[in-house]
């Protein structure tokens, strides 16, 4: 009977084809960057006596192998002479009949010489002289790359190609190890590029990030084969120099800076001429971990600083150790009065489905009001908190408010952050659960959240708290996702339910078909993990309808609402607002 008209062919086609349309509807497929993606699938039947295949339609079998034309039919072996790699194996034992469905992911040459990717399905039919295996090959080139492209992102940074902060961190760890043993010397310095801010307000963002391209290339260009570099922040630059005495550290600097400075760096916008400051770390000294050797660099770029543009500072234990303790000790007493003196409040920052939809999520930032009434934010005092051991505290006071305010407003759900501080400490991670664990109904319209960054440097903790958070009923996010790459073994493990996209990647989307790319493989990695989405820093409707075009189902930003201490949904008397008496921080950092 011909093929065409082979009714019991064409059933089982539809249903090799329906069961791939039904694993894509669930989340297991994945999104078709291509345009002709979508159409680049073929239908075979195999007949095992005759050891041929023949298509159901030869023209979709031609686009689909890159040809002018496909014949209608031809010996298996014409065919799988174009299998580069692959599921060989479960292929083979499939054709040969040792499985009665099978599902595979081959690379075929096509007839122009590119390599391919395709995923073949099927399954047999049929007893005797009238069995036969029927198949469907469908294009997944567009899928492959994004997973190249993501396994790639998690080890290297997307704007110059260099390391990505995680992954220099495992390179100088390895490196420290293996010094220890050798009594190899080595530096690490970290660049930062001088006033890169006049450069984002003169010429606009994409000539910024023209200019920390450049000096990207222009550092790595001077750099011994064996040394690392990676971006670690936007503006600064990790370097791990591997064979390096004391000597020659100012030498390297000099060289470095120099290389930046000694020409105009040309911008779509105008030239711009750049420079870097250092600060540098002598290794292995005392250095126990990368951590520790990225703080001693941290704090000998902000001495170098202060000494004016194209400056470089060693560390040592003196460094600026004097004014640093001092202010230390300020912010120290700053934030403990504050705490016992209950200044510390919360921001409700809205999150909604839809344009004009009235807001019933609310993100919690933290705000401290100073003595004088100001109020201060976040940046200004949780990288001193931290530094000083006291963050943990300010965990625990957001929590408590949060709850306090979920209280009283029986209709609302809210976010809250918690430090990697907090996570890893087994006590203070106790102490938070508990507190989750005595709101039992609270804890439900509670969403936890990490930031991506942070989970990568401490995954084992991260992954024992946040089960624990979602045994209390409560939700865990994922904070600035796409900043450091998570593998797809960690995002399984993690068990997430909001995944929250990066701003940067979420700002000016509608203009960059770049950002629009990557926000397009981030919605499809959420959806194959049953995650949900929020795209931060939403700040203007272009992008917001772009992203709810895409399939974004949450947004943040100054479009849908700014922070506010004091929103209109909050009761008078909530527990925002400062009592009239003052109380004590109590053992473990609870009122009393």
């Amino acid at each position: 009977m011909p093929f065409s008209v082979n009714a019991r062919l064409k059933a089982a086609g539809e249903n090799v084809e329906a069961d791939a349309a039904r694993r894509d509807r669930a989340g297991g497929g994945d999104m078709d960057d291509g345009a002709g993606d979508a159409t680049l699938q073929a239908l075979f039947e195999f007949d095992p006596v005759a050891d041929r295949l023949r298509w159901a339609d030869p023209g979709a079998a031609a686009r689909l192998l890159g040809r002018a034309a496909a014949p209608p039919a031809s010996a298996r072996e014409e065919y799988e002479a174009l299998i580069l790699s692959g599921d060989v194996a479960e292929r083979a034992a499939a054709f040969a009949g040792d499985a009665a469905s099978y599902v595979c992911q081959i690379q075929l040459r096509r007839e122009d010489g590119e390599r391919h990717w395709v995923e073949e399905r099927g399954g047999w039919i049929g007893a005797g002289e009238n069995r036969r295996l029927i198949g469907v090959v469908r294009s997944i080139e567009a899928q492959k790359r994004r997973e190249e492209r993501l396994a790639w992102l998690a080890h290297n940074d997307e704007l110059t190609g260099l390391l990505n902060r995680p992954h220099l961190r495992r390179r100088i760890d390895a490196w420290l190890a293996a010094a220890k043993a050798s009594g190899r010397k080595g530096a690490y310095l970290l660049a930062g590029i001088d006033d890169l801010g006049a450069v984002n307000a003169d010429f606009g963002f994409e000539a910024a990030d023209e200019v920390i391209v450049e000096i990207a290339g222009r550092l790595a260009s001077v750099l011994g084969p064996d040394d690392q570099i990676g971006r670690v922040a936007g503006t600064k630059f990790g370097i791990l120099i591997v064979d390096a005495c004391e000597e020659a550290l100012r030498e390297t600097c000099i060289k470095l800076m120099n290389v930046v400075r000694e020409s105009v760096i040309d911008t779509r916008r105008g030239g711009v001429a750049a420079s870097i400051c250092i600060g540098a770390a002598a290794l292995p000294a005392d250095a126990q971990d990368s951590q520790t050797v990225m703080a001693w660099a941290e704090a000998a770029l902000d001495q170098a600083k202060r000494l004016g543009r194209s400056s470089w500072s060693a560390f040592t234990e003196k460094t600026d150790t004097v004014s640093m303790r001092r202010r230390n000790t300020h912010m120290s007493d700053v934030i403990l009065t504050a705490l016992n003196e209950r200044r510390v409040r919360l921001a409700f920052q809205p999150i909604v489905s839809d344009l004009g939809e009235a807001p019933a999520k609310f993100e919690c930032l933290i705000r401290m009001r100073g003595e004088d009434g100001r109020e201060i934010g976040a940046p200004d005092f949780i990288p001193a908190a931290e530094r000083l051991g006291l963050v943990h505290l300010l965990d625990r006071r957001v929590l408590e408010l949060a709850t306090n305010t979920l209280a009283v407003c029986p209709h609302i759900q809210l976010t809250v952050n918690v430090s990697m501080e907090t996570v890893k400490d087994p006590v203070w991670a106790e102490g938070y659960l508990a507190h989750l664990r005595a709101n039992p109904a609270l804890a439900k319209r509670i969403t936890v959240e990490l930031t991506e960054t942070q989970v990568i440097d401490a995954i084992d903790a991260s992954i024992e708290f946040v089960s624990e958070v979602k045994k209390l009923g409560s939700s865990f996010a994922i904070d600035d996702f796409g900043a450091g790459y998570t593998s797809f073994r960690n995002l399984k493990a993690l068990d997430i339910d909001i995944l929250k996209i990066d701003g940067s990647f979420v700002t000016g989307v509608a203009s960059s078909s770049e950002n629009q790319l990557f926000v397009r493989t981030l919605l499809d990695l959420a959806r194959n993990f049953g995650m949900k989405t929020v795209a931060e820093w939403v700040d203007n409707e272009a992008d917001a309808m772009l992203l709810k075009g895409l399939g974004v189902d949450y947004l943040q930003g100054f479009l849908i609402g700014k922070p506010e201490i004091n929103p209109s949904w909050l009761p008078s008397g909530a527990p925002n607002e400062p009592p009239a008496q003052t109380q004590k921080l109590g053992a473990g950092g609870w009122a009393r």
